[in-house]
């Protein structure tokens, strides 16, 4: 058999009674017969023409994507902004011209390309798209293990957003009702991150079937897990500003996403949109005092750590009345009152004015 086979190799007999047959291609392979070698061998070559096969079969990283892994996703009923965010790390991989048959990625080469990302966050979503493709592709028996599997988590640290301080809001509310670029709709839209603590793109689904009136209840869509779907109050100032926009086929805020970021931007650059529902959550529990776990609900939180981790700071409000040693937290927090109070005043007169100008047209 080993004539017939061709094997080239060296035999010998060792101290075990073993006989090891020696060969450049197969390694070792151990038997106490000669048949019984003759048998791993054939099994061997088996073996490896079957690895050889799948290798040379294996779909490319980008047609696993298009014909399975997408589809796949699509078919959990993900949210849209998670099915943009695959797809857009998805194109990011593929520009960086990091595709090739699945089989074909080792752990190494794939560590190299990850450190090759300059920004670390980003570095920590590519891994995680890779190794969720990964697995996909051993789930379906198109890979023998993980490539991503060895590779340690990217790091990367975290910048926690902060709330903009009473003067910074006032700032900012100047600048956005002074705003020639923005249309009244757009400010309402930051407007209403201010007041609700909603994420961006959660406020983009309010629809006129969220408003319930009668029971005073908004419904907001989360945009991150079932869970994250949650009811708030309708506070009379909410409703103020909703009752002032017309409606496009029943949604409220019909904007574009990719210029959101960008219209803030003109308007206030010291601070990010999503620091808006820092401030909210922030106001709540220091200045009205909120109970934690009600904001924790509000803001559509998995658990109160969070809440408690980042929204429990009234330096970030007012440093310069949270550091006198000569008021009570009670005299601290009227300072804070009457502070968030005018800033209120200014966003009623905001949407008074506009309600007098349809009223008077």
């Amino acid at each position: 058999m080993i004539f017939e086979l061709k094997i080239n190799g060296s035999i010998r007999q060792r101290a075990n009674g073993l006989i090891e047959l020696r060969t450049k291609d197969l390694g070792s392979v151990y038997g106490r017969t000669r048949e019984e070698i003759e048998q791993k061998i054939t099994e061997k070559i088996k073996e490896m023409t079957k690895e050889k096969k799948i290798k040379k079969t294996a779909p490319l990283l980008s047609e696993f994507y298009k014909d399975n892994y997408l589809p796949y996703k699509l078919n959990q009923n993900r949210a849209e902004n998670t099915i943009k965010g695959i797809e857009s790390n998805f194109k990011y991989i593929m520009q960086q011209g990091f595709d090739k048959p699945l089989t074909a990625y080792k752990s190494q080469e794939i560590e190299s390309f990850l450190y090759s990302i300059e920004k670390t966050r980003k570095r920590q979503v590519i891994q995680g798209l890779l190794n969720n493709m990964f697995d996909r592709a051993l789930t379906l028996s198109l890979l023998k293990a993980n490539p991503c599997a060895p590779i340690e988590k990217m790091q990367h640290t975290q910048e926690q957003g902060t709330a903009l301080s009473f003067d910074e809001q006032v700032e900012f509310f100047a600048s956005l009702f002074a705003s020639d670029t923005l249309s009244y709709r757009e400010k309402c839209y930051f407007i209403f991150i201010y007041l609700t603590g909603s994420r961006r793109e959660e406020v983009l689904k309010i629809n006129e079937s969220d408003v319930d009136s009668k029971n005073n209840v908004l419904a907001i869509h989360g945009d991150k897990t079932e869970s994250s779907d949650r009811s708030i109050p309708l506070i009379k100032r909410v409703a103020t500003l909703l009752s002032t926009l017309p409606t496009e086929n029943g949604s409220y805020f019909n904007l574009s996403y990719d210029n959101i970021g960008r219209k803030f931007r003109e308007v206030y650059n010291k601070h990010k949109i999503h620091d808006l529902r820092h401030t909210f959550g922030t106001i709540q529990i220091c200045v009205e005092k909120i109970n934690p776990k009600t904001v924790s609900l509000w803001l559509g939180h998995t658990t109160i750590d969070t809440t408690l981790r980042i929204y429990t700071h009234p330096e970030q409000l007012d440093k310069g009345t949270f550091l006198r040693g000569d008021l009570t937290e009670e005299e601290k927090n009227v300072v804070y009152r009457t502070k968030y109070d005018k800033i209120l005043q200014s966003i009623d007169k905001f949407l008074d004015d506009r309600t007098t100008n349809r009223t008077t047209k």
